[in-house]
């Protein structure tokens, strides 16, 4: 089975733009790239065809919004599919991370996916979550009152 419909070389583009999101390649990703490949495949090892895209895969010359332009077509199902399915290529390594969490936002973008429809896939920022946290590092002191004017420390006394 050496032959591979063209749409499984772009999904596995997709992939390894998803294990390479973070520029740091690590084994668990790449791993469930080619795990979750059989799985949709079938069979016991991915065809030749599939391996030399893993093996000659390029992060630099990568296009996410061409290669998902493949599946920009597909009904909405398929695409939150896709996307579920990058996401958990991201889990593989256990770690969440800003830059596969930006990926996964540009990959939906090109699909043209609502962001109602894949936001439990994304970091989620609530500003007042963030304000709590910090304040459990720093403490802030409270705000001014309107109208008054900050006091300059005094030196050398």
């Amino acid at each position: 089975m050496s032959d591979v419909h063209p749409r499984f070389l772009v999904l596995t583009d997709l992939l390894l733009g998803a294990v390479h999101a973070d520029e740091r390649l690590e084994g668990e990703e790449e791993d469930a790239v080619r795990d979750y490949l059989l799985e949709i495949l079938g069979g016991d090892e991915l065809p030749l065809a599939l391996e030399a895209r893993i093996a000659n895969f390029e992060p630099a010359s990568f296009d996410l919004e061409a290669s998902a332009a493949e599946f920009a077509m597909d009904p909405a199902v398929e695409r939150r599919k896709l996307l579920e399915l990058v996401a958990a290529v991201f889990d593989a390594d256990g770690v969440v991370d800003f830059a596969e969490d930006d990926y996964l936002r540009r990959l939906a973008e090109a699909l043209e996916v609502d962001p109602a429809h894949y936001d439990d896939l994304v970091i989620q920022y609530h500003i007042e979550e963030v304000r709590s946290s910090a304040e459990a590092v720093v403490p802030l002191p409270p705000p001014l009152p309107r109208g008054t004017k900050k006091k300059k420390a005094r030196r050398g006394r």
